[in-house]
């Protein structure tokens, strides 16, 4: 659901969806980092030939997991919302640089398998300065949290976007991998 509508949800519901999009956005990334960490196995495992309980050492994800319930009640204070929309930002872009390393050690080991890999580079999301992102929070009186949130909820959105592609172009890969070593 785009922005947009959760920011009209919300006034019209006298702030309630503003909890559900909070919610929500944890929940969401909380489930892509499993994703992510069992397509890492996955894609791992294939192109070495090796026992899983290894690769899972590798591939674990380096973020934790957010409790989505609590950080959403958090967000009714002030200072722990701001301290909530920082952190999922920072996550993302932790998340988004392990994904390059990943990226960039499954080229390397397809190049010796015989079968093409396209994969697109990923869009380097915007550093996010701890100091502007207290001061504009100072300076708007809290205004700057309806900022923050909606660049979370789009660059995870645009993330996921580029996540589906690049899955689906790893599948694929695998399933010529598999067509070519029968």
């Amino acid at each position: 659901m785009w922005f947009s509508m959760w920011a009209v949800l919300s006034v019209a519901s006298f702030g309630i969806a503003w909890f559900s999009l909070i919610y929500y956005s944890i929940k969401r990334r909380n489930n892509h980092l499993l994703r992510q960490e069992k397509l890492e196995k996955l894609v791992l495992n294939k192109l070495k030939k090796t026992d899983a309980k290894e690769d899972a050492m590798e591939t674990k994800s380096q973020l934790s997991q957010r409790n989505a319930v609590v950080w959403t009640i958090s967000t009714i204070l002030v200072v722990p919302a701001f301290y909530i929309f920082y952190v999922l930002m920072v996550d993302l872009k932790k998340h988004e640089m392990h994904e390059h390393e990943f990226l960039s050690e499954v080229v390397k080991l397809a190049k010796g398998s015989g079968v093409p890999l396209d994969i697109q580079e990923f869009v380097d999301l915007p550093s996010i300065s701890r100091d502007k992102f207290v001061a504009l929070s100072v300076v708007t009186c809290g205004l700057a949290g309806v900022y923050w949130i909606y660049r979370i909820f789009n660059e995870y959105n645009s993330h996921f976007r580029m996540q589906w592609m690049l899955e689906d172009t790893l599948l694929s890969f695998l399933e010529e991998l598999d067509k070519k070593q029968k």
